[in-house]
């Protein structure tokens, strides 16, 4: 579908939302869906786009991008977070993050492709559990602020509990909206930063360091009781065929260490889900 950019909003300084109106008509999409974008829609981006397939060997693929929005909200939303290119690390540089995140002005029109994505509340989510465990680091939080809302939006018993890791507070996505559902639902939403790069004493109820198995015990004492939403960065596709070419395992990164953890803190698999990028 067509959709012009309304609104460009800087959350951090690598990080931009995108407004988008699809006209008058209801969209129909689920919270935790996602959307694609073909960057070959992007005239701007032209050469570099035929300069990858050429080193690439074949078409570029369209780029999933999670909706940060709600589907009770007005606009569709998608918050983008600069990907950056370094040496030895990652393959190629990026071709469509940098231009969402800093380039794309109120009025651009695009065609996005969607919706779909496994990272949603089942249908009998109020059958299975009481309490939501948000486990997500940096970008990962988009899905799970549209979770979040949709579930506080619809009024269900569910109570969430977010705990969002991040280096420092200039990195947190959402910060002052978050602070407000914070605010708005005190029995239902709680937020716990987990700041690993500075001192976190300046942020409401924030920690230092990373997510931890003591923390997971201090929010949710009875795992049977919860279900988990994972999200942030997950092992790629890239080092995982870098890790076999040389015979080994590929390092765990934010999301398999996050699920390791849950499990064993008694959680069964069914009772998580997960979904990473990168």
């Amino acid at each position: 579908m067509e959709v012009e950019v309304v609104h460009v909003r800087r959350d951090t300084p690598d990080t931009t939302t995108l407004f988008m109106s699809a006209g008058d008509g209801p969209i129909e999409y689920q919270a935790g869906h996602f959307c694609t974008i073909d960057p070959h829609q992007f005239g701007e981006l032209e050469h570099f786009t035929a300069y990858l397939e050429d080193q690439k060997g074949q078409r570029e693929k369209p780029r999933a991008y999670s909706m940060a929005s709600a589907p009770h909200e007005e606009h569709l939303a998608i918050t983008i977070k600069e990907e950056r290119y370094e040496s030895g690390e990652t393959p190629y540089p990026p071709l469509l993050s940098p231009l969402l995140t800093y380039y794309i002005q109120e009025g651009r029109r695009l065609v996005i492709s969607g919706f779909t994505g496994a990272y949603t509340f089942p249908a009998d989510v109020c059958e299975r559990t009481e309490h939501i465990v948000h486990v997500c680091a940096g970008s990962g939080i988009v899905p799970n602020r549209s979770l979040i809302k949709e579930s506080l939006h619809r009024g269900d018993p569910l109570r969430h509990t977010l705990l969002f890791s991040n280096k420092t507070r200039g990195d947190v996505i959402y910060f002052e909206e978050f602070e407000t559902l914070r605010a708005q639902y005190p029995d239902q939403l709680d937020v716990i930063h987990c700041i690993t790069r500075e001192d976190p004493s300046g942020i409401r109820g924030a920690r230092q360091g990373r997510i931890s198995g003591e923390l997971l015990r201090e929010v949710a004492p009875d795992p049977s009781k919860v279900m988990a939403y994972s999200c942030g960065p997950g092992i790629t596709p890239y080092e995982r065929k870098a890790a076999r070419a040389k015979g080994e395992v590929p390092e765990p990164r934010f999301v398999e260490n996050m699920v390791a953890l849950l499990q064993e803190h008694g959680l069964d698999k069914k009772q998580i889900r997960q979904e990473s990028w990168g």
